[in-house]
């Protein structure tokens, strides 16, 4: 590998890449030499992330005196967000052995410290299941419908069997999903980047071209023609095309997953960022204190009338651990949920209060503000959210002595209210599958921003459904950014799906929550279908994280 770097045609390309481009790192990728030559990952500035497709033909023309070298090129923070969310091709192209450019002075990162190879391992896994399961759908409509002899709508399931199958290989061995129909087109583009792959067509085979064709003329016409046919023997030898080409898919991620193994086993564990579970507060005598804790809840007395009560009823603790010979640390930041009691009406001045207190402080706030009045209205209604805050938990600070009657159930409801609640939920969630479903249905050849609005909506009334089946609590707000830090102050998925842990994390987030009010007010939205994918798999996650408590929830009743 050494001799290889110090090639003297390695350092030319270096110098002719970094010259005319603005590259913020370059691996070499030695995994595929059976191919002839070497591969070259290059990570570009984020500044080429709406022309990229134009930028890849003049890497390659740059370079084109170096037959020995092939490119592929991603976009710098595209690339740290695939590996954060379980993409072997990039993780293991991109280990520090492998490293021969670094932009200098550049605070680009592509593996952070608190990476952590056990959740990057189920990630991994989990990315897979979940594409295999798509495959798996697809296979199963095709064996359903050819039992049923409805033999064209088999062949449909049957080609998109093969579709997804191929563009999860792509996955796995370029980092790219290649959104195409083509089966042709998939079979050329994996045949020329690996020699893993076996070619499952023959382009030399007289049948194979024929299949091809078919499968061709399959999408087509089951998609836009009232009328089509296939005759069995046809659709029998594609199924034997599936097959083998399933077998080789298992075949490639399992040599690729062994490679990873072996990787993680020769390295030692990186320190990792450990956020906590959010929870109601028992006692909030600790945050007393806690240094931090206390200046941001005097800055918020400050800026609020006298006459208020304030209670702490959730936090959420984000902690950053390291231990070696020379120094022990041990770095936290906090996030207070507070509920902001008073006799008039002051969301105005809560809501501006928040972003003052967020603005300036390692210590986030998501102030809640309700009138005296209005609580005990919702206390009578045997409300749960309030029971649970205001019954068992003394205000972390209080000028209004207030006597609350509380109601004989204590915010328990009963079977006919719970079924109630599980209707109203079928509803938050249709919606939300609703909008989810609409977003997915837009293809590449329509409006980006559309499709990311959607799965915003989706994740709103997801957000929605939550607060109120749990908890009985309709936000006053339903700004997104707002819903999902509430769902975050209850259950620890929210935090996982966008952890905001990073400046791109956060930047990824308020891209998500303010695309519809960026569409309403400014008339534009700059996202690109990569990271429309991206939204799609995290709102897809979040909608079924979602379901999934729920259902819990009554299977334990």
């Amino acid at each position: 590998m050494e001799k290889i770097k110090s090639n003297s045609d390695l350092k030319d390309i270096i110098v002719v890449l970094t010259m005319k481009f603005d590259i913020e790192q370059i691996y070499l990728n030695l995994s595929d030499p059976k191919l002839g030559s070497h591969k070259i990952v290059i990570l570009v500035s984020n500044k080429y992330l709406k022309t990229l497709g134009e930028l890849v033909p003049r890497i390659t023309n740059a370079i084109r005196d170096y037959p020995d070298y092939r490119v592929s090129c991603y976009i710098a923070f595209q690339a740290k967000d695939k590996i954060l969310n379980g993409n072997l091709f990039l993780f293991t192209s991109c280990v520090p052995e492998r490293l021969i450019f670094k932009k200098e002075d550049s605070e680009f990162v592509l593996i952070p410290e608190t990476f952590s190879l056990d959740k990057f391992s189920k990630k991994v896994y989990a990315l897979r299941n979940k594409e295999l399961q798509k495959v798996d759908e697809f296979k199963e409509g095709y064996f359903y419908y050819k039992e049923k002899e409805q033999y064209s709508m088999a062949a449909f399931m049957i080609h998109q069997a093969i579709e997804l199958t191929y563009r999860y290989l792509g996955i796995v061995l370029s980092a790219k999903e290649r959104i195409k129909h083509s089966i042709r087109g998939h079979h050329h583009y994996l045949k020329e980047i690996s020699m893993m792959y076996d070619s499952v067509f023959d382009e030399d085979n007289v049948i194979d071209q024929h299949l091809l064709n078919v499968l061709e003329e399959i999408y087509r016409a089951t998609r836009y023609e009232d009328n089509f046919d296939i005759d069995v023997e046809t659709l029998f030898q594609l199924e034997g095309k599936m097959k083998q080409l399933s077998e080789n898919a298992v075949y490639i991620y399992d040599s690729t997953i062994a490679s990873f193994e072996e990787f993680v086993s020769s390295r030692d564990e990186k320190p990792e960022v450990i956020i906590e579970d959010a929870r109601l507060v028992d006692d909030a005598s600790c945050f007393h204190k806690n240094d931090k804790v206390t200046e941001q809840v005097e800055k918020l007395k400050c800026l609020l009338p006298e006459d208020v009560a304030i209670y702490l009823f959730g936090y959420r603790t984000q902690l950053f651990e390291m231990e070696s010979v020379c120094e022990i640390s041990n770095q936290g930041s906090y996030c207070l949920d507070i509920l902001i009691v008073c006799h008039n009406d002051i969301r105005e001045l809560v809501i501006n209060a928040q972003a003052i207190l967020n603005g300036s402080s390692d210590v986030t706030v998501l102030l809640l503000s309700h009138q005296v009045n209005q609580i005990q209205k919702k206390l009578d209604e045997n409300n749960k959210f309030f029971h649970k805050i205001l019954q068992h938990k003394p205000p972390f600070f209080d000028c209004l002595n207030i006597s609350w009657s509380f109601h004989e159930n204590n915010g328990i409801h009963s079977n006919k209210e719970l079924v109630s609640a599980k209707s109203q939920w079928y509803g938050r969630k249709n919606n939300a599958l609703g909008f989810f479903n609409g977003g997915r249905a837009i293809d590449s050849c329509e409006e980006v921003v559309v499709k990311v609005s959607l799965f915003n909506q989706a994740v709103e009334q997801a957000c929605l459904g939550l607060l109120e089946f749990f908890y009985d609590y309709r936000p006053y707000q339903h700004k997104l950014s707002h819903l999902y830090s509430l769902c975050c102050s209850f259950w620890h998925f929210p935090n996982d799906i966008f952890s905001r842990s990073t400046v791109e994390e956060n930047r990824l987030f308020k891209e998500f929550v303010n695309v519809v009010k960026d569409v309403r007010y400014e008339g534009l939205s700059y996202i690109d279908w990569d990271e429309a994918y991206r939204y799609e798999a995290r709102c897809e996650r979040f909608l079924e994280e979602c379901s999934k408590i729920v259902r819990e929830t009554f299977s334990e009743s």
